[in-house]
């Protein structure tokens, strides 16, 4: 129940913000046009995850 909740209040953010959900392909397009050479997601709780970018 906790995690659906989570969820939930995760997609009311993201529409209070004017967020955008990205898949991975979207991250690594935006990394690499940043200039970035590598990077690595981390998945978390529901969707949440840790994004590291490396020069």
């Amino acid at each position: 129940v906790l995690l659906r909740e989570m969820q939930v209040l995760y997609d009311v953010f993201m529409m209070r913000v004017d967020g955008t959900d990205r898949d991975e392909h979207q991250w690594r397009k935006i990394f690499f046009e940043a200039g970035f050479k590598d990077y690595k997601i981390t998945p978390m709780l529901g969707y949440r995850s840790i994004i590291e970018v490396y020069p």
